[in-house]
């Protein structure tokens, strides 16, 4: 069983599939079901279920921050919850300011969208704890309370500001179309070796043909993939089917590989090219 590796990002995909005790690389390793960004005193993240991990997003550097992305992009088939929408003096600080720009703001929707994403974020977390059986008094303290009062207050007007918010939504998911199409274009060329847009990954075939590359950076060696996409043309059962240290998870619109959602377009393309 491998422990060592030359990359963090496989580090942290080994650590997301919950399928080995232990393993590092330069600056970040994993035991058990915690994992640490450079040493003990950083604690990236955490299973706190089988099925569940609290990420520790506040991260202290460049580096750091890169670990985050990294794990939030591998742990997303589970439920996460990050340190900065949890901590309730973190999201009170946050909320208080995102209030006090809104006061004077001329497009309030930036602010508004935000205290609404951390008052949901927060009430998501606190209904876990009590429905998992972790007692918190959480709601009954003066924080909350004030959190509530904030979201409260920034939505006092929100039915005027409805159409604004299906505009934005349409722009950013416009936006959103149109940078994956970009990125995709320049990792087909090899120009960029990673992208992270959309909840979509895609393919590639390795410049030496040895292996066929995801645009989270993870390589699978090209032969197991042959045999996969054999299984998938022939329409047979794939879920369970173990490639690299991933298991299928299914292929229905996308094919769902452990943290991966891959447009299956990217995947019909490749295979054409491998078999």
């Amino acid at each position: 069983m491998k422990k060592v590796f030359t990359n963090s990002n496989d580090v942290i995909h080994l650590f997301a599939q919950q399928t080995q005790l232990e393993a590092r690389t330069s600056n970040v390793f994993f035991y058990n079901t915690k994992i640490y960004s450079y040493g003990y005193h950083y604690l990236l993240g955490e299973f706190i279920k089988s099925n569940t991990i609290m990420i520790n997003d506040r991260g202290y550097s460049v580096t750091t921050s890169k670990h985050i992305s990294q794990l939030r992009y591998a742990t997303r088939q589970y439920k996460q919850f990050l340190t900065s929408e949890t901590d309730l003096k973190s999201v009170l600080y946050t909320c208080r300011e995102n209030l006090n720009k809104l006061k004077a703001a001329r497009k309030p929707i930036k602010y508004i969208s935000e205290i609404n994403r951390y008052f949901k974020a927060l009430n998501t977390y606190l209904d876990w704890l009590k429905k998992n059986k972790q007692y918190n008094n959480q709601k009954s303290t003066v924080e909350y309370r004030e959190i509530k009062s904030i979201y409260k207050i920034a939505n006092s007007n929100i039915d005027n500001l409805k159409e604004l918010f299906k505009k934005e939504s349409a722009r950013k998911k416009a936006a959103i179309k149109k940078e994956v199409v970009k990125r995709y274009n320049e990792f087909l060329n090899y120009d960029i070796n990673t992208f992270r847009v959309s909840d979509k990954d895609f393919l590639r075939v390795s410049k030496d043909g040895l292996k066929v590359e995801t645009s989270q950076g993870i390589k699978i060696d090209i032969k197991e993939c042959i045999v996969l996409y054999k299984m998938i043309v022939a329409k047979r059962d794939i879920k369970g089917f173990r490639i690299g240290c991933y298991n299928v998870t299914s292929i229905n619109g996308t094919l769902k590989i452990g943290c991966h959602n891959i447009d299956i377009n990217s995947v019909n393309k490749v295979g054409m090219q491998i078999i």
